[in-house]
């Protein structure tokens, strides 16, 4: 294994460093008097954990990759998707708040309007990156190399995957309650991924272009990956001041299994959330090329993830 980049050192520093901060505010959050530079620095980062942890983890990972870290070898595609990921984030956002309900974020009132949005401008932007180099991480650990059955795709077949993608987010504006969320987390692949393969060119990734293909190293990875940052985001959020919690009366008694502030069963989403936000990249690449703004990067091969 290839020694890890400075970054990975300065990334893993960020992450214990505001965890050490973080564990002295909640040990001092019951008492009285406060505990001058110490307990004001703590309390800062109890406020901004997740933005900082997600630095940190940024940072971590371009470390772990090293010389094929996607923010080194495409730092204009890297950038496009630290910036496009806040627009994903606010879509799924703007579903929650105004029809579904699932979540909501606390903890927030005691900072300015500039400090909050700062803080999300961060947060939100690190949710695709954080992903796809997680991603790129298992890819490089062999799992690029994963094969499996080579799925016939054709064109009924992606019609039928838009129509079904297509209810699928139209359910929680229709339903207006927080079960709205279990389609909302694949509806958005099933629609976007058929039509970036019909109207892309011969190079755009699709996950059904691997899947014709019998490559399954990507989905596998960007799954994975997704799973590892929902457990990350969850455990950073617990402590946290600024947090958010979850509702979901769907789950019954299911919803009093918790790890973190996550049901058990929430964490099923992860893995498709990150396949969405994959997807809905991929399909604004496409975009911008198409109204002639080619200035990213493509991604090297059939298997890289940004």
């Amino acid at each position: 294994m290839k020694r890890p980049a400075i970054t990975f050192w300065i990334g893993a520093a960020v992450i214990v460093a505001a965890e050490i901060l973080l564990a002295i505010d909640v040990a001092g959050r019951d008492a009285t008097a406060t505990g001058g530079v110490l307990a004001a620095t703590a309390r800062w980062v109890a406020i901004n954990m997740t933005p900082l942890a997600w630095v940190g983890f940024l940072l971590f990972m371009d470390g772990l990759l090293g010389a094929g870290s996607p923010a080194r070898t495409r730092p204009r595609l890297f950038a496009v998707c630290f910036v496009t990921s806040i627009g994903v984030w606010l879509f799924f956002d703007w579903v929650n708040f105004y029809f579904i309900h699932a979540w909501d974020y606390h903890g927030l009132d005691s900072i300015s309007v500039v400090h909050d949005w700062a803080g999300r401008f961060v947060a939100f932007g690190a949710i695709s990156p954080a992903m796809f180099m997680a991603a790129e991480f298992y890819q490089g650990l062999g799992v690029r190399r994963l094969r499996g059955p080579r799925l016939v795709i054709g064109r009924r077949a992606r019609i039928t995957m838009v129509i079904i993608g297509l209810a699928g987010l139209v359910f929680p504006f229709v339903v207006q309650r927080p079960i709205g969320s279990l389609t909302l987390w694949v509806g958005v692949v099933l629609v976007l991924d058929p039509l970036n393969f019909r109207f892309g060119d011969a190079a755009q990734p699709t996950l059904i272009r691997d899947w014709q293909n019998g490559r399954w190293g990507r989905t596998v990875s960007l799954m994975a990956a997704g799973l590892t940052c929902g457990v990350l985001w969850e455990f950073w959020n617990y402590w946290a001041l600024a947090r958010w919690t979850y509702d979901l009366p769907f789950l019954g008694p299911l919803e009093d299994y918790r790890l973190f502030e996550m049901p058990w069963p929430g964490f099923a989403g992860f893995p498709p959330f990150a396949l969405e936000c994959w997807v809905a990249f991929q399909t604004i690449l496409l975009v911008m090329r198409k109204v002639g703004m080619p200035f990213v990067e493509r991604p090297p091969g059939d298997d890289a993830v940004l």
